[in-house]
């Protein structure tokens, strides 16, 4: 069958309500899509796959990426999935031959609007990427500032799109052997999963575009600039009189749904009446996706590192290392 646009996320067990809710409303606006959950687990006794058609669900382990087993040994399971990125990238572009471009989105993003207006872009570009905010930010007690967006990355790899072609191969060899190495968290050493490595990307490659309009990856941390949403005929209108195409809900608990983000306290419902209806159109979604379940299946190949002996000895050695600085810090204070 050919397939001639396609779309992808990659998630473990435990997110996969979150990606069934975003493959849904993505070919809900744009039937033509073909979506791909990059599965980073092991499937599981306790989830019917089937209800995840018409997506397709592809095992991590089986796309070709060398020494496989090494990546969760050394990687948690947040640093797992992203590390993974480009490889899955490179996986898509060789299986679907007939695909010009194609797209990566995390899973916890939905739709509002169809693709149609951002293919038109791979006309003129290679590589489509979103940057945290476009604005300053006002500098006061509430969060985030500016700062954060200096240690974690300029842009947000919650999307990027690529076209076929020299320029993004060669991108996808160079973030691969970065993520598959340094793909940790490590802010003082200047890592952050696949992310920061995208500072570098408008400088290194050519046919770069940088989305500036605010209907692309509208999000917690970008609400200073893209809290007022208006809509109208149906269809959801930001501040720079663009359509919202995609909310990503970065940090959002179904579990507490009157909280925009468990992470990013400087909005709330109350300062951004606009969003409520958005967020309960989500929380309503996930719980028909089955969530309640779902998140609590933990990641085979976590559960499996932490089970090692190495492991094992790596969590006696950490523990018996806070136990003996409390009861240093305890002695100092009684002397």
């Amino acid at each position: 069958m050919e397939v001639t646009k396609l779309a992808f996320t990659i998630c473990s067990n435990n997110y996969l309500a979150q990606a069934k809710t975003l493959a849904d409303s993505l070919i809900n606006y744009s039937p033509e899509y073909k979506i791909v959950v990059g599965l980073v687990d092991e499937l599981s006794d306790e989830i019917d796959y089937n209800f995840f058609l018409p997506h397709e669900i592809v095992l991590a382990k089986d796309i070709g990426i060398e020494n496989f087993e090494s990546l969760f040994k050394k990687y948690n399971i947040i640093e797992l999935n992203t590390c993974i990125k480009a490889s899955f990238f490179k996986y898509i572009f060789e299986r679907f031959k007939d695909l010009d471009f194609t797209y990566y989105f995390d899973p916890d993003l939905m739709f509002f609007d169809s693709l149609n207006k951002l293919d038109k872009k791979f006309t003129d570009f290679d590589i489509l990427l979103t940057p945290h905010i476009n604005t300053p930010i006002p500098l006061d007690d509430s969060y985030p500032h500016e700062n954060l967006f200096l240690n974690y990355g300029i842009f947000n790899l919650g999307f990027i799109g690529l076209k076929r072609s020299k320029n993004s191969i060669k991108f996808l060899d160079w973030w691969e052997e970065r993520t598959l190495n340094f793909g940790y968290i490590n802010i003082k050493e200047g890592y952050f999963v696949d992310q920061l490595w995208i500072n570098h990307v408008p400088l290194f490659f050519d046919k770069v575009k940088v989305l500036t309009d605010y209907g692309y990856n509208a999000a917690p941390w970008n609400l200073h600039e893209r809290s007022n949403i208006k809509m109208k005929n149906e269809k959801y209108y930001m501040d720079d009189s663009s359509i919202l195409t995609f909310f990503h809900f970065s940090a959002y608990n179904y579990k507490t749904p009157d909280v925009i983000s468990k992470c990013y306290y400087r909005y709330s419902f109350d300062n951004c009446p606009d969003l409520k209806p958005l967020f309960l159109d989500y929380h309503k979604k996930l719980i028909q996706n089955n969530i309640e379940k779902i998140s609590t299946i933990s990641c085979y190949y976590i559960d499996k590192k932490e089970n090692t002996p190495v492991q094992n000895n790596k969590l006696k050695k950490r523990f018996n290392l806070k136990l003996s600085t409390f009861l240093r810090e305890l002695f100092i204070k009684i002397m």
